[in-house]
């Protein structure tokens, strides 16, 4: 799996977010509103990339496969969906990852998207 993320890098095939506040919380994207339109589908809901990368600060981040992220808000789908920066121009719409969220969504075999053999 590490040999495929390297070839991705070649490719360009991945997303990149910041913790802008560096208070260690992931935020996942899923809709943004721009201006005084609708709410539309983005980030993680329609990325065609194949690795999320979260920049924690400048020399730590997270590299997840995709998959393994959709899997992941599949599987808690009970997890309330929360409105980002609704004052401005541009709001988001997302999940807000604590620390132990992240914990789970790197370390739980229930989010593995290959079978093992």
């Amino acid at each position: 799996m590490f040999q495929k993320f390297l070839e991705s890098l070649d490719k360009k095939d991945f997303e990149i977010k910041r913790d802008m506040y560096r208070n260690g919380r992931l935020v996942v994207e899923m809709e943004q509103k721009h201006r005084d339109q609708d709410w539309k589908p983005s980030g993680l809901s329609v990325t065609t990339a194949k690795w999320w990368i979260y920049l924690f600060s400048d020399d730590a981040f997270l590299a997840v496969e995709v998959e393994r992220l959709k899997k992941y808000i599949e599987i808690n789908n009970d997890m309330e969906m929360k409105t980002f920066a609704p004052r401005s121009y541009n709001p988001t719409r997302g999940y807000l990852l604590l620390t132990e969220d992240v914990s789970k969504l790197m370390a739980s075999e229930l989010y593995d998207t290959k079978e093992k053999k």
